[in-house]
């Protein structure tokens, strides 16, 4: 009998040799898989063994009671911190709020700002114009006694007396004061606040003095509006009050520094991976002597604006060496509501300058004396008995063309 050859179609076989080909390659991709996932969970072994370790003595021996979410929090806090970088950070969930609250520029509360005095009363500083507190007629200079029934005396920090009387649009809290030895109640019915960031006002020579308190959401808007009201009085010359200021968004200063600069770089954001993110400006500028008033307490985005303008050659930077930042932060939220402020950035000025500890070195270095500034964080310190702006509003006055220029220049007197 004759044997008899098989022939399999060329289409068949092709067809059985893809699929052996598909399982070689899904087999060695899976196995590659597989083995990178081995080695992460082994990394992970390894980074996290000490953690577990003290978990497990804690476990065995610790004969306290404990919160073991609070141990887990202030592990979260030191790591973070174990990364050296003064400017990232971990946050509870309570701060990531408060947090984000602040750099909204609104909350719900009822419209007050108080510090504390020497004999340990909370006294108020300041009455938002229109707001619940002073609708209820609360006024400046008011003490502060009890709030919802809780004497304030009695509590550790300012946080407790804001939670008091912070909460929800619509509900009322019962605020005691004591004003010139009467004690007065009020009923006060709590609203949406907003915080401005922005105050101005016209000086002699025809200064447009603007003082920016953070460069937080919102603050370009009201920056811009400032300035067209200034140069609407007839501003011929502007000053920037950066003292004091802890920063804010990248985007708010690029966008008030646009404004003011001429056409080119204005800031580049270097990442991790060494990826440039350049932000420029336009042509359109403002083209009248400048100053930008700074001091330690100039942080980040304040140091910034000042560092921009001075390196352009648009403003003189008078006052203090400011604070030294040079990174710029990321926020990343975490599944329970807290998380982590990193700096994910370096940044550099327009000439390519690093702010970081170097800070910006003023043009004409005057000093406060520790009073002075304690005056000037209490908003207590006139314009007159204020060196460093004296010597900005001279400044700028004395570029101001002479037929433009006041009859007389400001002084220190």
């Amino acid at each position: 009998m004759k044997e008899r050859k098989v022939r399999i179609p060329t289409a068949l076989m092709l067809m059985v040799l893809a699929v052996v080909g598909t399982f070689n390659i899904t087999y060695f991709t899976a196995t590659e898989y597989y083995n990178r996932l081995l080695e992460d969970l082994q990394t992970q072994e390894t980074r996290y063994k000490k953690l577990k370790e003290v978990t497990d003595i804690v476990d065995k021996y610790y004969v306290g009671d404990y919160e073991e979410a609070d141990a887990l929090e202030l592990a979260a806090a030191g790591y973070v911190a174990g990364l050296g970088d003064v400017w990232s950070g971990y946050y509870t969930a309570e701060q990531t709020a408060s947090i984000r609250e602040e750099e909204s520029n609104q909350y719900v509360g009822i419209g007050v700002s108080y510090g504390i005095q020497e004999d340990n009363l909370y006294e108020i500083t300041a009455v938002t114009p229109g707001g619940p507190a002073d609708k209820a007629g609360m006024l400046p200079g008011d003490r502060l006694l009890t709030a919802d029934g809780v004497d304030v005396n009695t509590l550790e920090s300012p946080d407790d007396l804001g939670a008091l009387v912070k909460g929800e649009v619509g509900t009322l809290v019962t605020i005691t004061v004591d004003r010139a030895g009467e004690e007065l109640t009020f009923q006060i019915t709590r609203d949406t606040i907003l915080v401005y960031s922005v105050t101005s006002q016209l000086l002699e020579g025809s200064v447009g003095y603007i003082a920016i308190s953070d460069f937080n959401s919102n603050v370009e808007k009201e920056f811009r509006s400032h300035m067209e009201s200034l140069t609407a009085q007839g501003a011929k010359a502007f000053v920037f009050d950066v003292r004091n200021n802890p920063g804010g968004y990248v985007s708010v200063m690029h966008d008030m520094l646009d404004s003011l600069l001429p056409e080119g770089p204005v800031i580049t954001m270097v990442d991790k991976a060494g990826t440039e993110m350049p932000l420029t400006s336009d042509k359109a500028c403002l083209e009248v002597p400048m100053a930008v008033i700074t001091n330690a307490y100039s942080i980040s985005a304040a140091e910034f604006f000042a560092a921009a303008l001075q390196e352009y050659g648009m403003a003189t930077v008078v006052g203090e060496k400011t604070g030294g930042k040079g990174y710029s932060q990321q926020t990343f939220m975490l599944s329970d509501g807290s998380s982590v402020n990193l700096s994910t950035t370096r940044y550099y000025t327009p000439k390519g300058n690093s702010l970081a500890e170097t800070g910006v070195t003023p043009d004409q270095t005057v000093e406060l004396s520790v009073e002075d500034l304690s005056l000037l964080l209490s908003g207590k310190l006139e314009p007159a008995e204020d060196e460093q702006l004296q010597a900005a509003l001279q400044t700028v006055v004395s570029k101001i063309p002479a037929e433009e220029a006041p009859t007389e220049a400001p002084t220190a007197e």
